[in-house]
């Protein structure tokens, strides 16, 4: 049933007009230019949405009320419209391209051949190159605008730490995977400890007259090994199968270990073969673990944050009270509760769209690996089918939290995969400094805690700034994390020179545990908003991460909303009569 409503300059008013046999009776009401509305062929009519009939006039007008994609076609606009004066320019595919071609040139040109100049010529480049993306590319895809700055500003800090903080042809190693007979010689250019017998019981491709041999591989001299090894070290974010593997990870199988160990940058445990799931069972617990964050995360997008108007950008907010007080009207919720929910319903939201979308590396290169083994050795020479390749984003919380605190928290529990490019940065700063203060125990804590957290904040507070939005880049995300980095310090201060004087020194297990706890839950809501609000401000919420929402299809939500949630197209065409302003954009 349609419903027609006449509009007139900025307002709507009643009309009697029939359609369908049903009548619209709408007060005056303000037209809210935030509200998306389907204008019909005649000037003076529209459709009104469904979820407007009966609704009170105030919620009718207000975008905190109304259905959460009209205001992100607000924002599509808003994008068409700066495009379209020129203030921003949009992000083709191409670009994504470059971005990526970029790198792999410099990395598998050899020293030998000149590599050393590209390298150098390549970082001046990517600098010019992100700094142009940060300052005039926009797009709508990945949170507003958010995936835009924060990858630029991660593809700019990982190129300078392969181009600049670290040794290419010196520094890398991966494992590799070399099916050898029993009887062949090794090859002498590859690193080989010791080979016994097959490493991995449970992979099926170890047979007796096929071994496996894990080796390190460096630089390789072939081009295609080359092109593939280096395009490996591009686009690898935790290290698993390279030397600067971070303990986080977990250990290796002893066996593996055993042929390895020598070649790592820091200290790698080992553990026996038996504690290590197969293939088929790491795959299984991906997809279990796919499903329930994907369930998880319908239910905090439709249930939880869209309807609460504080997700849709209203930060300040307060005519509905956050899930589940949002159910009872007669409770009067202080504000500073309400603060806390959003805090904690923000940082549940990203622990599991980071677990959701980490959950698709297992699936993807394990299950490619074990459904089609020789082509996955073809592909690559990294053992992609090993089960230790493939651990989980987050480490355990409890112990790290209850018995470090703030550093156990970032440290052990919250996921790694910044890490590498973070320290070597760091290690590179005091690589530069006077070798007497480089070599202070204290100044170097300092200095892989600050620059960690700051290059963090840095990477999180260029995503803020590219998103349509107006955001605070700097004294929202950037702020957190460094205030995070003097937090760690301050606690480690705390607890080795102050606590040791204090007359309760020696105080039980339980209560240091519980004092940890209170400390790093109570820190992280008070400096949580920096981020959150940031988040919620710039319209992160409003992206659809998932196609299809079961929610949705057994009728929650907002009324008139389908279980598909991809609707709008992810590119399309433009061209501003330029060569190189024209193609296919990315919205």
């Amino acid at each position: 049933m349609l419903y027609i409503a006449q509009h007139t300059s900025n307002k709507i008013f009643s009309s009697s007009r029939r359609v369908n046999k049903g009548y619209l009776s709408v007060n005056a009401l303000i037209y809210s230019n935030t509200q998306s509305v389907e204008f019909l062929a005649h000037p003076r009519y529209f459709v009104l949405p469904r979820h407007y009939i009966g609704a009170p006039v105030s919620h009718m007008a207000d975008p905190r009320y109304g259905p959460y994609t009209d205001l992100a076609k607000n924002y599509e606009r808003r994008l068409e419209a700066l495009l379209e004066q020129g203030i921003f320019k949009p992000v083709f595919l191409y670009h994504i391209v470059i971005i990526n071609l970029l790198p792999l040139i410099g990395l598998v040109i050899p020293r030998s051949r000149g590599g050393q100049f590209v390298r150098k010529g390549l970082v001046v480049l990517c600098i010019a190159i992100a700094i142009e993306n940060l300052q005039n590319r926009r797009a709508i895809t990945g949170g507003n605008g958010y995936m835009i700055g924060l990858m630029t500003a991660w593809w700019l800090v990982w190129n300078a730490m392969l181009f600049v903080f670290t040794d290419l042809e010196h520094d890398f190693k991966r494992i590799e995977r070399k099916p050898v007979d029993i009887k062949s010689q090794i090859d002498a250019e590859i690193e080989i400890i010791t080979v016994r017998k097959s490493l991995d019981s449970s992979d099926p491709t170890c047979t007796q007259r096929d071994s496996n041999l894990f080796v390190w591989r460096s630089y390789p001299e072939k081009f295609w090994h080359r092109l593939e090894w280096s395009a490996g070290l591009l686009f690898n974010l935790r290290g698993p199968e390279w030397n600067w593997r971070a303990s986080h990870l977990g250990p290796l199988p002893r066996p593996i270990h055993k042929q390895l160990h020598t070649g790592f940058m820091g200290r790698i445990n080992a553990h026996d073969p038996s504690t290590y799931p197969s293939g088929k069972h790491r795959l299984q617990a991906a997809f279990r673990k796919f499903f329930i964050s994907y369930l998880v995360l319908d239910t905090l997008k439709v249930i939880i944050l869209m309807p609460d108007p504080y997700f849709r950008g209203f930060i300040s907010a307060d005519s509905l009270s956050p899930f589940p007080f949002s159910y009872f009207t007669s409770i009067t919720l202080h504000p500073a509760i309400a603060q806390l929910c959003h805090r904690l319903y923000s940082a549940i939201s990203v622990y599991v769209a980071i677990e959701f979308g980490t959950s698709l590396n297992p699936i993807f290169f394990l299950g490619l690996s074990l459904a089609f083994p020789n082509g996955a050795k073809n592909l690559t020479a990294a053992p992609l089918g090993a089960s230790w390749l493939y651990s989980d984003a987050f480490g355990p919380f409890f112990t790290p939290v209850l018995d470090e605190g703030l550093a156990g928290c970032w440290g052990r529990w919250w996921h790694q995969i910044f890490r590498y490019g973070f320290v070597a940065s760091a290690r590179w700063i005091l690589s530069v400094l006077p070798a007497g203060l480089a070599s202070h125990l204290q100044v170097r804590r300092v200095t892989y805690v600050m620059v960690a957290f700051c290059l963090s904040g840095f990477v999180h507070a260029c995503g803020s700034h590219t998103q349509i939005e107006d955001t605070s880049p700097i004294s929202g995300p950037f702020l957190f994390f460094a205030l995070q980095g003097v937090a760690i310090m301050a606690e480690q201060y705390f607890k080795t020179s102050v606590l040791p004087k204090l007359p309760f020194a020696r105080t039980p297990r339980w209560l240091r545990r519980t004092a940890n706890f209170v400390f790093v839950f109570c820190w992280l809501m008070i400096s949580g908003g920096l981020i959150a609000d940031d988040f919620a401000k710039g319209g992160l919420w409003l992206m659809e991460p998932l196609p299809i929402s079961p929610l949705r299809a057994l009728g929650f939500g907002l009324q008139g909303q389908g279980w598909w949630c991809w609707n709008e197209p992810w590119f399309r065409h433009w061209s501003d009569g330029t060569y190189w302003g024209s193609g296919i954009r990315v919205l």
